[in-house]
């Protein structure tokens, strides 16, 4: 059986059975659940429903040179030498312009094959950097840039990826503006829209100056072009192996958008729609770089966190700018480091909050909110009281479960229905990790418990395995610090018949804690008389300890311990159950020091009590493993010593002797 960690009992050095019940503060844990599942689209695009547009036209009005003005302090000698500088410059301008460019713009139409087009602009384009044109130490005269441009765009109707890219990545060099960054930028992104495209991406090293525009251009006066210049870069950080998001992080991509995205929380100059939609675009390119190992670290020296409270607070109607920061702040609840940041920001904590009380039509938001709390309130305390203490987060959830598990019940689609179990899954997880805290779980409400059941019930029929798993950690959470005539203790006759049935569903984690909340009720007679009256009960937990899963063989020891304190419940014990008990004590031993330690509680209730006959060879056996087990040439280690030996050397007493101890 292989050892794994404990989850139930913990067992002090000689207690009652109940005492090792109710010492089991690490029975105490937060729910595990899948992360939200986000299909990948089959069509690349900006927005999830929003429309966009397909224009892609370029307008040449707009280049234009400012006149020069001459300088108040040029002297007309000044100016001479100037102007004759000028003419000489012009010159060698001209005549390098006649023989390297001309010929090639001249040459360039649309009658040739791509190979040549492409060979064409390569050739054009190592010329325009030879002559200093797209370094900026050589400024371009309008007139030759039109007609650089001109021969340019009648290009663009070709359908060549590679030869677009060249030709969108020469423009962007050569300085395009207003309208005509919108439409390169709109053809970028239309071409990226192609999976197959992402290698050419690369080679042609497009993502360089997509950063280059970022960069050099102000997202105030660019917005629209901005809008697709990041939505390309969202496009290809989300390619599968990861190779161009890599590269978008080396190059200062996460600092950039950071930057983006500040601006577009405090500036006033833009649009709303048109900040909105960059905003979709900025979260959904950091979302999908989550995915790189170096992000982790990068984000926790930047001002996501507080940028996305700004976001989530200032676009609090905006659903789709709402679940694009949701999806960023679920990615990033899974770094250790972030999680920890963001339980501290009551903002952010109490924003999500608020997104579950008031978005509950919007399934998509809600599983991303409630995933997030979930995996903030299973790590960090302070995080789940303050959301109990000021939130409610318990009723808001509670209310969540209500509407959708109507939602279960109904004839819909199977997407829908796999919509609907997520949002019930995310909702009854966080309800688990705060129900840790004994503040929380003592003050449960009868709604709660019901709810709970029936939501186990309707899973356990269904086989969600991860609601009923997560409705049983709940309940276990509950049941470890509830006492005598607490709410949840009254409601003990319920749950117990609850849990009995599920002790039918063919899934071991569910099984697990199935005996897990049944062990910590059975310490109360009445349950495990309700328990040893289902002769199902006894028969699967008796054969459980055969099993070679040693969690169910100790969930199964803590049941029995609870139930055989009781004398007349031994009738209905298998009489082949010390010999059981004995092997498992064989075959884990000191490896697994908590299931040998409650193996020998049951074993002392079982024999003390003298209801089950034991054979001469089953007594010789267990005291030999015993004498073998507590001689300190056999471990050495403290937690053995300290919590094997002082029951097994009880159990020794009662062998050789017949002492009148109690049961355990």
């Amino acid at each position: 059986m292989a050892k794994s960690k404990r989850e139930f009992y913990e067992l002090p050095n000689i207690a009652t059975s109940s005492d090792i019940i109710n010492a089991a503060r690490h029975s105490i844990k937060a729910a595990a659940t899948s992360r939200p599942f986000t299909p990948s689209e089959g069509k690349r695009s900006l927005f999830t429903t929003r429309p966009t547009s397909s224009s892609s036209s370029i307008d040449l009005s707009e280049l234009n040179v400012t006149p020069r003005v001459l300088s108040p302090i040029d002297s007309p000698k000044t100016q001479k030498r100037k102007d004759d500088q000028k003419k000489k410059e012009s010159s060698n301008f001209e005549a390098y312009w006649r023989s390297k460019i001309t010929p090639i713009l001249g040459s360039l139409n649309m009658e040739l094959e791509n190979v040549d087009i492409l060979n064409q602009v390569e050739e054009l384009s190592e010329c325009l950097l030879r002559g200093g044109f797209l370094t900026g130490s050589v400024a371009l005269p309008h007139q030759y840039k039109v007609k650089v441009f001109q021969c340019l765009i009648n290009l663009l109707d070709k359908k060549d990826t590679r030869l677009l890219l060249k030709i969108s990545r020469l423009l962007l060099c050569l300085g395009v503006y207003e309208k005509n960054l919108i439409s390169i930028s709109k053809l970028i992104f239309k071409l990226t829209r192609c999976e197959n495209n992402d290698a050419i991406f690369l080679e042609e090293k497009t993502v360089h100056s997509l950063l280059n525009v970022l960069n050099q251009q102000k997202i105030e006066e660019n917005g629209l072009a901005f809008v697709y210049c990041i939505g390309a870069l969202k496009v290809l950080s989300a390619n599968t192996d990861n190779t161009i998001g890599e590269i978008l992080v080396q190059y200062g991509v996460l600092q950039v958008l950071e930057r983006h995205l500040i601006t577009c929380n405090t500036s006033n100059e833009m649009e709303s729609e048109v900040k909105s939609n960059l905003l979709i675009q900025i979260l959904g390119a950091l979302r999908n770089l989550c995915d790189i190992p170096a992000t982790e670290k990068l984000l926790g020296e930047m001002s996501v966190c507080e940028q996305l409270q700004y976001t989530m607070t200032h676009h609090y109607n905006d659903s789709e700018v709402l679940l694009n920061s949701c999806r960023l702040l679920s990615r990033m609840s899974l770094f250790t480091e972030m999680c920890a940041m963001l339980s501290h920001n009551n903002d952010i904590l109490n924003l999500l909050l608020k997104v579950i009380d008031n978005y509950t039509n919007d399934p998509q938001l809600l599983i991303r909110c409630a995933f997030v709390l979930g995996n903030i309130t299973g790590q960090h305390s302070h995080a789940a009281l303050h959301l109990h203490d000021n939130g409610s987060i318990v009723e808001s959830m509670l209310s969540l479960c209500k509407v959708y598990k109507a939602k279960l019940v109904e004839k819909t689609t199977k997407e829908k229905q796999t919509v609907t179990k997520d949002v019930l899954c995310k909702a009854v997880r966080v309800i688990t990790n705060v129900l840790q805290h004994e503040k929380v779980a003592v003050s449960v409400t009868p709604q709660l418990i019901k709810m709970f059941i029936s939501l186990g019930q309707i899973a356990a029929q269904a086989k969600i395995h991860e609601i009923a798993l997560n409705v049983l950690c709940g309940l276990n959470n509950m049941s470890f610090y509830n006492k005598e005539g607490s709410l949840f203790v009254k409601h003990r006759a319920i749950l117990t018949d609850f849990l009995i049935k599920l002790l039918a569903v063919n899934n071991v984690a569910i099984t697990i804690e199935t005996l897990g909340v049944l062990g910590n009720l059975a310490q109360y007679h009445d349950v495990a008389e309700k328990l040893a009256q289902d002769k199902h009960v006894f028969e699967i937990a008796a054969t459980l300890l055969d099993s070679e899963n040693s969690d169910l063989v100790y969930k199964s020891c803590g049941l029995l311990v609870n139930i055989t304190k009781y004398k007349e419940f031994h009738e209905k014990l298998p009489s082949k159950i010390v010999t059981q008990c004995v092997e498992v004590l064989c075959d884990v031993g000191m490896l697994d020091v908590e299931l040998s330690t409650v193996t020998l509680f049951l074993l002392w209730n079982i024999l003390y009590l003298k209801e089950i006959k034991t054979t001469e060879e089953e007594r010789t056996k267990l005291l030999t493993v015993l004498h073998d087990y507590t001689d300190h040439t056999y471990c050495e280690s403290e937690t053995w010593i300290t919590q094997f030996h002082p029951v097994a050397k009880r159990l020794i007493g009662l062998l050789d002797s017949g002492s009148e101890l109690l049961p355990l």
